[in-house]
This record gives structure tokens, C-alpha cells and sequence, in this order.
């Protein structure tokens, strides 16, 4: 005769089974979007006679207003120093990119889009948009939703070094989360706005990174 579990140990089995299988299942769907983004992202590359490490270039030299030394360009993307290199030199013969000495150090050369490159860029920002309309479909709340998780799951992966990090909202200084915004919205000091989950910003041009103190405590409340 089968001997019966106490219900609490049931239980406890019971949620680390279930648990396991969540987080398998989320994390294999994370992958067939990453493998429907790749398959887009070739298919408009190939068609802007581009690579898709190309359109990400242009894309992050055009979010950030501004010119950009190879290390950087490297560290924003994950891509090695040599990839990095090669892909800039390639975009800089198709005259999309332009390579000048950095303001700030004369020795140093820093990377800007040209008129042509502006262009190119702006264009290779539009592929996601097979997703976005996809997310569209989805009710406001479910996008809220969605996107405080992939914040979270963003937030957790930059702590582990698992992905280069991001000027976000979560790691700013003037970032002031609210436990419950809903009733009480988030607040960005700098700018004096209230925000919304979907207004907490993945990249911002005024970031300013909070001290390790602070970034735990409002990692704290927004994850509550």
C-alpha cells in the first residue's frame, strides 16, 4: 500500500514542480520569440544589403544622439572588440558611419552616423515592428504587465553580469519607485513626472547611476 505525503509536504512538492515547469515554459517561449526576432532581423538585414550587428550599430548610435568610441559601441551590444571593429569599418565604407577624433580625448576616435547612416538607421529601427504589433493586441493592462516582468527579468540578468547594462529607470538616481502605482505613481526626480510601470524607462539620456544602497532599496519596493 501507497503511503500518502502529509498535505503540506504535498504541497511544497507540488509548488516546486509546477514552479519548474513555469519557468521552463516561459523561458522556451523567450526563445521562440528570439528565434522569430532573429529570423526578421536577416531578412531585413539582407534586404538593407546590411548584417543584423550592422542595423543594431546604427540603431544605438542614433538612440544615442551623439558620437560613440568602439568601446562603447562593444559593451552596449555584448559584441567583442574585433566583431565591434569590423562591423564599423564595414559600415564606414558604405559611408553610413564616420570615424572622429573624441572630443573629450584627442587620441581616442570616436564613431557618429552620417546624413546617409541617419537614414539607414531609422529605417533599421522599424524591423521589430511585427512584435510591436503583436504586443498591440494585447489589453493595456496585459502590456503593463508584461513589461514590468521584462524589466524585472532585465534588471536580475545586469545583476548577475549576464547582459550589459542599461540606463534604466531602475538603477537611476533620481528614479523614486512607488510600492503601489496604481494608486501612487512612480516619480522621476530630475524631470519632476509622475510615471506608470510603462513609463519606467529601459534607456534614458538623463540617466544617472544611483550608488549600490539605493539601487537595492528600490529594487526592493519596485519588486514588491
Amino acid at each position: 500500500m501507497q503511503r500518502e505525503l502529509p498535505n503540506n509536504q504535498r504541497k511544497t512538492m507540488s509548488e516546486g514542480v509546477y514552479g519548474e515547469q513555469a519557468a521552463g515554459r516561459v523561458t522556451h517561449s523567450l526563445l521562440r520569440l528570439s528565434t522569430a526576432m532573429r529570423s526578421q532581423a536577416w531578412d531585413w538585414a539582407e534586404g538593407a544589403g546590411l548584417t543584423p550587428t550592422q542595423g543594431e550599430i546604427l540603431v544605438l548610435l542614433m538612440q544615442r544622439k551623439g558620437p560613440m568610441r568602439l568601446g562603447e559601441i562593444a559593451r552596449e551590444t555584448a559584441l567583442t572588440a574585433a566583431t565591434t571593429s569590423d562591423a564599423v569599418s564595414t559600415l564606414e565604407t558604405k559611408g553610413l558611419v564616420e570615424k572622429r577624433r573624441a572630443l573629450d580625448d584627442g587620441r581616442a576616435l570616436a564613431v557618429r552616423l552620417t546624413a546617409r547612416g541617419r537614414t539607414a538607421a531609422k529605417k533599421a529601427a522599424q524591423w521589430p515592428d511585427f512584435l510591436s504589433k503583436a504586443v498591440g493586441t494585447l489589453r493595456a493592462d496585459e502590456q503593463a504587465a508584461v513589461y514590468r516582468t521584462l524589466l524585472k527579468t532585465v534588471y536580475v540578468l545586469e545583476s548577475q553580469e549576464a547582459m550589459p547594462q542599461h540606463r534604466m529607470c531602475l538603477t537611476c538616481a533620481h528614479f523614486e519607485p512607488s510600492k503601489n502605482p496604481k494608486k501612487t505613481p512612480h516619480h522621476c526626480g530630475l524631470l519632476n513626472i509622475d510615471m506608470a510601470d510603462t513609463d519606467v524607462r529601459l534607456d534614458c539620456s538623463v540617466y544617472a547611476e544611483a550608488d549600490a544602497t539605493t539601487q537595492k532599496k528600490n529594487w526592493k519596493i519596485f519588486a514588491a
